[in-house]
């Protein structure tokens, strides 16, 4: 019975899609079936699950808890929409990685009335008058079930305020990095043209000599980076920071993403290009609408007097579950260097998040969300970012 409960979620649309999350659903079960549930800690999943080596460093690779946590996510979403006659429920506590095997009766077991098994002879008598009177316990149980629904319906009512209001108070920047901002996955953040490899948190000391040693970064990229590692360090979120020419594939799949550069980042353009709003690859170089292909108003400017000076960047700031990746991706990237530092300055900035919270309809944290945006560029200087289109799908 809990293999097939074990099948049936593992070929669930949740989980059918990637090879990692049913990888480490069945490894955990099928331990815990066979009595070792002992053995199911980190280092060892690490191991026997992702091939790691036995003295690998948990702390710089957290791949089984960010797996665990993303299971957890799947397995709830799977229950939201699974059948309620199931006869067994599979679950992963938080802070475990021992899957919870409960054990629950079907509808049918629930309305069955079990029947006296002693022979007719045996039953006792009671005279007419004694017996309950049905009217009066209809009665009791009509008043119990309407005193059980009322207080159900007080509590969803009570939560569903509480929902209300907590999601009301969030920030436009909590909204805008939803997906992103769990401590126990960590973020891959993808840069452009950086000669190294970067790990962990990242103090603002470390930082500036991190930049130092890798010069071929533009300085609006630094500027977008540090907005970005602002936000994750904030909520003590974890992140790498990795060269887009050496990032494949394998390294983005089933994990938070972050694309920093536009067109200068190859992974950049390799994931925009289905989306709606996404960078031309004829001149002049500009952001594209796919519903009016023809028009040229986002398009990058420089001066007619001096074609190296730049008058006017377009940037795009994307935050959605990425159907390649499987992940969630966040997407800061202008067409040109300005551009992407004011799609960067839109990550933290509070005039320019409330803005893009009143443009948009509640609930939009919820949602995939692509957002254009337009920068003035005076001597070289990058501007405050406007918004001139969102889109929600």
């Amino acid at each position: 019975m809990v293999r097939l409960e074990l099948q049936a979620i593992v070929r669930s649309q949740y989980f059918r899609s990637s090879k990692r999350y049913p990888t480490f659903l069945n490894y955990i079960v099928e331990k815990t079936l066979k009595g070792e549930a002992r053995e199911l800690k980190e280092r060892t999943i690490g191991v026997d699950v992702f091939g790691r080596p036995p003295d690998y460093d948990t702390n710089i690779d957290p791949i089984v808890r960010n797996t665990a946590c993303e299971v957890r996510r799947r397995i709830s979403l799977y229950h939201a929409e699974a059948s309620t006659d199931r006869l067994v429920d599979i679950l992963l506590p938080h802070g475990s990685y021992h899957p919870e095997i409960r054990f629950v009766a079907s509808a049918t077991q629930l309305t069955e009335v079990p029947r006296d098994t002693r022979p007719a002879s045996s039953v006792e008598e009671v005279p007419i008058e004694e017996l309950p009177s049905v009217e009066n316990d209809s009665r009791r149980l009509s008043s119990r079930w309407l005193l059980w629904a009322a207080s159900v319906l007080f509590l969803l009512s009570a939560g569903g305020f509480w929902w209300a209001k907590s999601d009301f108070q969030r920030s436009p920047a909590d909204r805008l990095w939803s997906g992103f901002l769990n401590p126990s996955e960590t973020v891959l953040m993808v840069v452009p043209q950086a000669p190294s490899l970067v790990t962990g948190h990242l103090d603002e000391k470390v930082l500036l000599n991190w930049i130092k040693d890798n010069p071929d970064i533009a300085a609006e990229d630094i500027s977008a980076i540090t907005q970005v590692v602002s936000s994750l360090v904030e909520h003590h979120v974890p992140y790498r920071l990795q060269i887009d020419s050496s990032t494949t594939l394998a390294d983005i799949r089933d994990r938070p993403v972050i694309l920093i550069g536009g067109p200068s980042n190859a992974w950049t353009t390799k994931l925009l290009t289905p989306l709606r709003f996404h960078f031309s690859t004829t001149s002049p170089l500009r952001v594209e609408d796919s519903n009016n292909l023809s028009s040229q108003r986002w398009a990058y400017t420089v001066s007619k007097d001096d074609p190296r000076s730049v008058v006017e960047d377009y940037a795009i700031v994307a935050r959605y579950r990425d159907p390649t990746t499987g992940g969630m991706v966040m997407i800061i990237a202008g067409v040109g260097r300005n551009g992407t530092e004011a799609a960067g300055e839109l990550a933290r900035s509070k005039t320019a998040l409330n803005e893009l919270n009143r443009q948009l309809p509640s609930g939009w944290k919820n949602r995939n969300l692509e957002v254009v945006l337009k920068t003035s560029v005076i001597d070289g200087k990058t501007g405050s970012p406007s918004i001139v289109a969102t889109h929600l799908w």
